[in-house]
């Protein structure tokens, strides 16, 4: 059968699973977490989704949660997006990873980009080296959260 629909999804918001990730594996600079709201279809509401995450539109999530700088410009982005039934995480995951923009901070960029998926639940992590940070750590802080292997990693 479908392997991923087997595991128990991740408990909680993404909101709260985000908080996980990040007390595993925290920054030194300010952050929090950004909402957006997948009610908006408007233009800037499309225009958030995708700026955030790299999709082009929300038929295929039903929660998400990013975590960024709220001080300057630090390139550094955690998103994590629980997939609607029925969706293809995997394909999520492809299509943030393939369409978000690492130089979207404008002065700074982020060279390390995965994603990943575990149940339901796909995250996606930017970072630039330069902080000292790599993408792997916030694979495996998510490994830590989910309690299990992930079904993947892009």
């Amino acid at each position: 059968g479908n392997k991923a629909a087997e595991k128990a999804p991740l408990e909680g918001t993404m909101e709260e699973n985000t908080m996980k990730v990040m007390e595993i594996a925290p920054v030194e600079f300010m952050g929090g977490i950004i909402p957006v709201d997948l009610t908006d279809t408007s233009e800037d509401g499309k225009w958030a989704l995708s700026y955030f995450t790299g999709l082009q539109s929300a038929e295929n999530v039903t929660d998400v949660a990013v975590y960024e700088s709220m001080m300057g410009s630090q390139a550094f982005s955690l998103v994590l997006v629980r997939t609607a039934e029925g969706a293809d995480a995997k394909a999520v995951a492809q299509e943030m990873k393939d369409n978000i923009d690492p130089r979207k901070w404008i002065c700074v960029g982020a060279d390390e980009i995965m994603a990943a998926g575990y149940a339901d639940t796909v995250m996606l992590i930017m970072v630039d080296s330069q902080l000292g940070l790599n993408a792997q750590s916030y694979v495996d802080a998510f490994a830590q959260v989910a309690g299990a292997d992930l079904d993947f990693t892009i």
